[in-house]
């Protein structure tokens, strides 16, 4: 009886995450952070889950979830300044004197820096406006451009190359005590060759379409930059800096990512960027819940059994073996893609525990990373992405979803497990 409470449970709070319907006549909206509070709710009130439950988690979780919220702070920091805003009018420039190609290449390359520098969720929600505005100027009349752009933004950013880059690394690090220099030090060149990769999978599925068009020549007007953008600019990559060099000297990455939110509220207050209630807009209370939320469930779930059997089907496979990377990474990423990579990553967090090994926690990470673009529930960006589209008036079907996500996932998941296996101690 349980067992299968518990199990509803999660499908009813995936479902509500997803499908977000209506509270009341009001129109508002189930979120996904709503949807998480529910789910724990619902436990708590069954008996699954305890204060002590809630307790361990806000110890685990506190860390990453500060440095998330720090993460948020400088991002809104750097867009109050316009720094995108002048990104979008360089690459429009750009596209008119090249072709429609380089900017593709140009969009893909920035959908892969920003996320790496910020997070996931933070890229999709700066980016995805941006380039469904910036197609539409540049090739007026043609919205499948405005599709294949939106591809580049959602699918660029594959294997998350530090523990920053992705809210869930966060946790799962903190969880398993990977460092930020050893994570980077493997994920890296991983993340890299699965970026090329998926670059090269998609200027092919979209040659002939970037071949169609030619945006007309004209002159684009690039407006001076706001006297903080440099400033907040040379700020973050500073921050940024900072975590390797605080992971060296063996200290937490969340004290570097608190000293840089309160610099640049700092600078924002000095250079009047924008008042205090804008920049914390810029802080999304719902993700946060959410994946606080989220971890509890994952917790009723492991009360009830679900974690040692998928611990059992890990325990399987040979240890240290490439055979256990790929049956991990690709649990991880079908998982992932059906429940969303955020309960599933923690279900392999604690399947798979830290005496094994970083390599299976890393797979693991890999396969969660990836596997959101089979579906588009895989992901909190992967729901952003679609609800940003769709209120932009740009509709992606879900058969087009899955037929290019899993063109690009096959390749990209086995490269990312091989290089691991070949790169990561056992």
């Amino acid at each position: 009886m349980e067992q299968a409470f518990a199990y509803s449970t999660l499908a009813l709070t995936v479902m509500l995450a997803v499908s977000r319907p209506r509270l009341g006549v009001r129109g508002l909206r189930f979120t996904p952070g709503i949807a998480a509070l529910v789910g724990v709710t619902l436990l708590a009130l069954f008996g699954i889950l305890t204060l002590d439950d809630m307790l361990t988690s806000a110890v685990v979780q506190w860390r990453p979830l500060l440095a998330l919220t720090c993460i948020m702070v400088m991002t809104g920091v750097v867009h109050e300044v316009g720094a995108f805003d002048r990104l979008a009018q360089r690459i429009e420039a750009h596209a008119r004197r090249t072709s429609a190609s380089r900017a593709f290449a140009l969009v893909f390359f920035v959908s892969v820096v920003t996320p790496s520098l910020l997070n996931n969720d933070a890229a999709i929600l700066l980016l995805t406006p941006l380039v469904v505005a910036l197609t539409r100027r540049l090739y007026p009349g043609r919205p499948e451009m405005t599709v294949a752009f939106a591809f580049a933004v959602f699918l660029a950013p594959g294997v998350a190359p530090f523990v920053i880059s992705n809210p869930m690394n966060m946790i799962v690090a903190e969880f398993a005590g990977i460092g930020f220099n050893a994570y980077a030090r493997v994920m890296v060149p991983i993340s890299v060759a699965g970026a090329i990769l998926t670059f090269v999978v998609l200027r092919l599925h979209f040659r002939r379409l970037l071949a169609s068009v030619e945006a007309s020549p004209a002159t684009v007007e690039i407006r001076p930059p706001h006297r903080a953008e440099r400033p907040a600019v040379v700020l973050l990559l500073a921050v940024f800096g900072a975590y390797p060099l605080m992971a060296w000297l063996g200290g937490p990455i969340w004290v570097v990512s608190l000293a840089g939110a309160a610099s640049c509220l700092l600078l924002a207050w000095r250079y009047r960027v924008a008042p205090p209630r804008a920049l914390l807009r810029h802080v999304s209370p719902d993700i946060l819940v959410f994946l606080w939320g989220v971890f509890l469930v994952v917790v009723g779930l492991r009360h009830v059994g679900v974690v040692d059997r998928l611990a059992e089907v890990y325990r399987a496979t040979p240890r240290g073996s490439l055979h256990e990377l790929a049956v991990v990474g690709g649990v991880a990423a079908v998982g992932s893609a059906l429940v969303d990579n955020h309960p599933m990553s923690i279900l392999d967090m604690m399947a798979l525990g830290s005496e094994g090994g970083s390599r299976p926690l890393l797979a693991a990470l890999i396969g969660g990373d990836i596997g959101p673009r089979l579906l588009p529930i895989g992901s909190l960006a992967g729901l952003l992405w679609m609800d940003l589209l769709r209120r932009a008036g740009v509709e992606i079907s879900l058969g087009k979803f899955v037929r290019l996500g899993t063109l690009v996932l096959l390749p990209t998941l086995t490269l990312s497990l091989v290089m691991l296996w070949l790169l990561a101690p056992p």
